[in-house]
């Protein structure tokens, strides 16, 4: 593990992780891997069954990852840098205003584009178990499962404070994603790509952070099958009870 990347959600998270990536970081894991490779993991923790996250960190991350973006991994950043005390951390900021607003919406376009998804949680159990894995989530870190300004603003500044209190500055570089390649690189030790800096996760194109969970998520892919399977039977008993009817 290389970099701890502590930014809350929407604060430049899909930019910087593509950028990693464009710097040549081994296994980038944003908040898509932690849902695909460490699901059943986090879960426990969310519900409060385990508050076992170095068991997590020592299975699904000690091998080949070398850089962390995003939740669940920007909440438990002091769990990563004291299980890799020389890794650099990037704290990325947003004026808090611009930062709720953003996430507010992106959470309200992601539930109105897929309001199917938030059926399926009555009659597919991995569904019910993604929308519990949210909304634990968003309660352990913001205090609140919807987005509520005075909670998510409190939380996302103790969070600042809090991470520039723990992380020696010497290992610590305090970013705003405007600011492109030259803070990461030079940071980091790397040279300038030649190519701008990327910019993703804009709310309501195809690169977005929902699109790609349904489009390539395997828990996802496990929620439409149960609902395949749901509606196929569902078919099967209306006809029989059809054809015994009327028949």
């Amino acid at each position: 593990m290389k970099v701890i990347c502590a930014g809350f959600p929407k604060t430049g998270t899909k930019s910087l992780a593509r950028a990693l990536r464009l710097l040549d970081y081994n296994a980038v894991y944003d908040y898509e891997e932690a849902i695909e490779f460490a699901f059943d993991d986090w879960e426990k923790i969310w519900n409060n069954q385990s508050t076992d996250v170095d068991s997590i960190l020592e299975k699904i991350y000690s091998k080949n990852v070398e850089a962390v973006v995003d939740m669940p991994h920007s909440y438990h950043f002091e769990e990563f840098l004291k299980r890799w005390p020389s890794a650099k951390v990037i704290l990325m900021l947003r004026e808090e205003d611009s930062w709720f607003t953003s996430f507010k919406n992106m959470l309200e376009q992601a539930e109105r584009d897929h309001k199917f998804y938030k059926f399926l949680q009555y009659i597919c159990p991995t569904s019910k178990r993604l929308t519990r894995w949210h909304e634990n989530m968003f309660l352990s870190t913001f205090g609140s499962i919807k987005p509520n300004p005075k909670k998510w603003k409190a939380a996302y500044r103790r969070h600042v404070a809090y991470v520039k209190s723990v992380v020696p500055k010497n290992q610590l570089l305090i970013y705003n994603i405007k600011q492109g390649w030259d803070p990461i690189c030079e940071f980091l030790e790397k040279k300038i790509p030649d190519q701008p800096f990327p910019v993703e996760n804009k709310a309501g194109s195809k690169t977005s952070i929902a699109e790609r969970m349904i489009n390539d998520s395997s828990v996802v892919k496990q929620i439409e099958l149960e609902a395949k399977l749901f509606f196929g039977a569902l078919s099967v008993v209306v006809a029989a009870i059809s054809i015994y009817f009327f028949l």
